[in-house]
């Protein structure tokens, strides 16, 4: 990992032990550029609520004729208005609807439910947004490893990797959720919550696997934000040794 990564990770681990509230995790992975389009366009629906009634926007958002438009207005709507019925309707659309406006419908869900639980409780309620998204509390993360010198794994090293990668997570009460392996690289998909410190994790287990072989570079990329294009693994592969 590059020092300016470090330097992030370690402020986000911070920030969260300074936090008093409850912590709402978004499940789902949806790109940031999306989740940030929502978030703008809530903050507009919420300063202009006159435009519409509860009821409404449900019939809006049951109605199989409603534009595109009609149902990003309706489920922000519902979303904002701190309304039982609104939540009941935005689970039963999500539940249903699994179509190109359903980024947009979770989105929905988990900001009714926050303004709900605002509503109903003292305690603060807290949005922590990643792109991949989470489960159970924990953050979800995809981290990109490749040999020493891009030499091709042999099949008891991939067996290794197989086996102490898991362990390893699992052993910090994490969840691996894939493990991909090629030619001369792999990639994980993992949960953990985020107080525990991932690159000590990753490390660790870097260097038991090498025990046997020094096969994995010690560089890796680690990141909550996306999953990458193959593009992006032909980048890191063929980039300069530092």
């Amino acid at each position: 990992m590059k020092k300016d990564d470090k330097d992030i990770f370690k402020e986000f681990q911070d920030s969260l032990k300074n936090l008093d509230g409850t912590l709402h995790v978004l499940d789902a992975s949806i790109p940031i550029e999306k989740q940030m389009e929502y978030f703008n366009y809530s903050d507009s629906v919420r300063k202009n609520m006159e435009k519409g009634t509860v009821e409404n926007q449900i019939i809006i958002l049951n109605d199989d004729y409603s534009s595109t438009e009609e149902i990003q207005y309706a489920l922000t709507f519902l979303a904002v208005s701190g309304d039982v019925k609104a939540y009941r309707a935005l689970e039963i659309y999500t539940e249903k609807n699994k179509d190109h406006l359903n980024d947009w419908a979770i989105l929905a869900m988990m900001q009714a439910r926050i303004t709900l639980e605002s509503e109903f409780s003292e305690e603060k309620q807290i949005f922590i947004s990643t792109g991949l998204g989470g489960k159970d509390g924990n953050f979800r993360f995809y981290s990109f490893f490749k040999s020493n010198k891009l030499v091709p794994f042999s099949a008891y090293q991939k067996s290794l990797i197989e086996k102490e990668f898991p362990f390893f997570i699992e052993k910090s009460e994490g969840i691996i959720e894939e493990i991909k392996i090629e030619d001369n690289y792999f990639t994980l998909i993992f949960l953990i919550n985020l107080q525990i410190d991932i690159r000590v994790v990753l490390r660790k287990v870097i260097d038991e696997c090498n025990q046997y072989g020094n096969f994995i570079d010690t560089r890796f990329v680690i990141t909550n934000v996306k999953i990458y294009s193959r593009e992006e693994i032909e980048k890191e592969l063929l980039k300069d040794e530092e």
